[in-house]
């Protein structure tokens, strides 16, 4: 009953608000509509496909659920019934089950020791992936974190951040499911307290958002970062910044029918990773994605990398500054189809339009009416002009599937105006 009562408070102060969220504009004044009711429009990228996306838009009243904290949003989103979530506030995901604040010193498995890990797998003394007992601790201590960190979401949920919410330390994990929909919701920081040295690089294993083996999904209005933890601020060990995050949004392992609309990736290294390897044959067919009206700023990489999937990127905004160690952003993975259209780049030297394309294994990549400074360039051409071989500019398929493309002179408007969480929660339609 208490809850009840504070999920109609909520909804009666938003209600004072007059606007939209929704990828399209708000319709004249009318009764007022709670987003956590909606759908993914027609024709609104994959996600529309088959059936498209409902999430919890069906939950009877006593599926409706307002959360303050981690173990409230685990336990309401758990479970295949029809359900809403709002998220309420700010909390961070590292605690126990009885919500108590943990650091990274609490998840720490017998036998673990940094400075022991550093020296016993030095480059210059070990070669190879680690192993032996210091390693065994280190995955021991990961799974420890693990259990807080990932926040394992249904099937037919719809998770709707209320003004002002923002979630920090959490993965929410999307593992073969489907039917769900993300929306107006902040999640910073999926932080990594154990990242392991595979004898080249750092690795880590926490994203923000993390769909494996899950179909039908939307994602709407999100803003995703790396909080108050850059890994640039990281030390140098090994020669390289020690990682603290893995994705921002990693689409994987026959996971397909997914729409991201009007959202927001900043400050990060590997950004958007869809398919996530180039033995994974099953991926053939799946890993279809579409992303459009979002803003990726200063994300090093992956802005998406694909392998095998028919992605459509169109209508985003990309700004990498001089100092964000840009390397690219669109990634020609083995069997990819990324079809990117009207697309706005807004570089600083030494980034030029040859960057913007990257490729692993790929051999072409659509792409038409991209901006880069605010002048028409024909990105493929200049990629080929830099490397070889050339990647061809077919990619076997036209989407069908989508919103208004707008023209690419007006993203940066748009896309600044529109992406990431609003401050209300209510749509008016006539």
């Amino acid at each position: 009953m208490a809850r009840s009562r504070l999920l109609r408070a909520l909804i009666a102060t938003v209600l004072t608000v007059t606007g939209s969220i929704a990828s399209t504009p708000a319709q004249a004044a009318g009764p007022p509509h709670d987003i956590g009711r909606e759908v993914l429009g027609p024709r609104d990228g994959w996600g529309s496909a088959e059936g498209g996306v409902t999430g919890g838009s069906a939950a009877a009243a006593d599926h409706v659920f307002v959360v303050h904290d981690r173990n409230e949003l685990a336990a309401a989103v758990a479970g295949d019934e029809p359900k809403i979530v709002y998220v309420a506030g700010r909390f961070n995901a590292n605690v126990d089950a009885a919500g108590n604040p943990l650091d990274c010193a609490d998840y720490a498995a017998p036998g673990w020791d940094f400075d022991a890990y550093l020296k016993t797998y030095d480059p210059a003394v070990w070669t190879g992936a680690p192993t032996g007992p210091l390693e065994d601790a280190r995955k021991a201590s990961n799974a420890n974190q693990g259990r807080s960190v990932k926040v394992l979401v249904g099937s037919n949920t719809t998770i709707v951040g209320l003004p002002h919410s923002a979630i920090s330390g959490a993965q929410l994990e999307l593992e073969s499911v489907q039917n769900v929909i993300v929306r107006n919701l902040a999640l910073h920081d999926a932080y990594t307290c154990f990242p392991g040295w595979n004898g080249d690089a750092w690795k880590t294993e926490w994203d923000n958002l993390a769909l494996s083996h899950t179909s039908h999904a939307w994602i709407d209005h999100v803003s995703i970062d790396d909080g108050d933890h850059p890994d640039a601020a990281e030390p140098l060990i090994f020669g390289q910044h020690l990682l603290r995050h893995d994705g921002l949004l990693d689409i994987a392992r026959q996971s397909d029918l997914v729409t991201i609309s009007w959202s927001r990736f900043a400050g990060h290294d590997k950004g958007m990773l869809w398919g996530n390897g180039d033995t994974v044959i099953a991926d053939r067919g799946k890993i279809r994605v579409t992303m459009h009206h979002s803003e990726i700023t200063n994300l090093v990489q992956r802005g998406p990398r694909v392998r095998f999937g028919q992605v459509h990127v169109y209508n985003n905004l990309y700004r990498s500054t001089a100092d964000s160690g840009y390397l690219y952003s669109w990634g020609v993975g083995i069997e990819s189809k990324l079809y990117a259209e009207n697309n706005a780049f807004q570089l600083q030297a030494p980034f030029t339009a040859a960057t913007i394309i990257w490729v692993s294994s790929g051999t072409a990549i659509h792409e038409s009416g991209t901006l880069v400074n605010g002048r028409p360039v024909d990105v493929l051409a200049a990629y080929n002009a830099a490397n070889d071989p050339d990647l061809s500019s077919d990619v076997g398929w036209t989407p069908v599937l989508h919103t208004r493309i707008d023209p690419a002179r007006a993203v940066p408007g748009l896309v600044a105006a529109g992406a990431g969480p609003r401050l209300f929660v209510i749509e008016r339609h006539r």
